[in-house]
């Protein structure tokens, strides 16, 4: 019997540091290959190659690997992009599908601010998932393999995938819903740009 479930769906992987070592993403290549996603992988260093790597379809996974904090994505050296613009390239770029799921594969990717300011610059951005703490790449790889084997295998709802990422690994992994987000008072009153 095979384990290879056809889907149509893609994964653009975007690596913006060395520091994310090639064994972390050919787990999740080999990984989603269960689902049949296909991979689109990209190392980018500059905005405009980022901008690039976005245009080069619709995608059901954004998988954003490097260094983050609250206020950046960064490779720690040269690149260095806000949450606001990394929203703005997605919207410009009409990138993702629709239900998508921004996963954000660095430190602190998971934090409110993060995931408000990424949810109220672009409309079409419905899920992002990260972890709320400071992590190691096995552990953020751990963490996406369980959250993806429970969104597209058991067909488990992307936020209550994240709670079993988080169980499975003792890290705080989240997933926000633009639902969820927009009734949550301090984006209404921080962030929300048209309330």
């Amino acid at each position: 019997m095979s384990d290879l479930i056809p889907t149509n769906k893609k994964l653009l992987l975007v690596r913006v540091s060395n520091d994310v070592k090639d064994n972390s993403l050919l787990s999740l290549y080999n990984f989603v290959q269960h689902f049949g996603i296909q991979v689109v992988h990209k190392d980018v260093s500059t905005k405009q190659d980022l901008e690039d790597a976005l245009k080069l379809g619709t995608f059901d996974y954004l998988y954003f690997a490097g260094h983050g904090d609250e206020t950046c994505f960064t490779d720690n050296k040269l690149l260095n992009l806000t949450w606001t613009e990394i929203g703005e390239l997605i919207c410009q770029t009409k990138c993702l599908n629709n239900n998508a799921i921004v996963m954000l594969y660095c430190c602190k990717g998971g934090l409110s601010p993060v995931v408000f300011e990424l949810i109220a610059t672009c409309p079409s951005i419905q899920y992002v998932c990260g972890a709320k703490q400071n992590v190691s790449g096995l552990d953020l790889t751990t963490g996406f393999v369980v959250f993806l084997y429970n969104v597209e295998h058991r067909k488990i709802d992307p936020t209550i995938s994240a709670n079993k990422a988080t169980e499975a690994t003792d890290i705080r992994f989240q997933c926000f819903n633009r639902v969820d987000v927009e009734f949550n008072p301090m984006y209404f009153h921080n962030y929300c740009k048209t309330c």
